[in-house]
């Protein structure tokens, strides 16, 4: 299903506004990047997946077209809000993780847990 490029541009705005929001207050994050890849999903089947690094508190986070792909009809809808703020939330869960215990064990639970706490911040915010 092809989405229309307004509502792309809206949910990118929107990523962009999320992302730079939770760098004021995500001491992990001094830069970051949003990079849009052409893959339907990461290897996991998300739609988001980010990588950290901690030399430079730099954060690349990719967005993948699956994202498009579920967007509603109706364009970025409160819950469709909720559902990519839940998922940038778990991917800065992982570099608190990364820092803390390193990327060996599997740690998608714990990262889900510190994205949901992430994604309240927000809503407390109005975003």
């Amino acid at each position: 299903m092809k989405k229309d490029k307004k509502k792309i541009k809206e949910i990118k705005n929107y990523i962009h506004k999320v992302i730079s929001e939770i760098s004021t207050f995500v001491p992990l994050i001094w830069t970051y990047t949003i990079r849009y890849e052409d893959q339907e999903t990461n290897s996991s089947n998300g739609v988001f997946s980010v990588n950290y690094n901690p030399t430079t508190f730099h954060v690349e986070i990719y967005v993948y077209q699956d994202l498009f792909n579920q967007m509603p009809d109706k364009g970025l809808v409160e819950g469709f809000k909720q559902y990519i703020k839940d998922g940038l939330g778990h991917e800065i869960g992982h570099c608190y993780i990364w820092e803390l215990e390193g990327i060996e064990r599997d740690i998608e639970k714990t990262a889900s847990l510190i994205g949901f706490l992430i994604s309240k911040i927000l809503d407390s915010k109005g975003i």
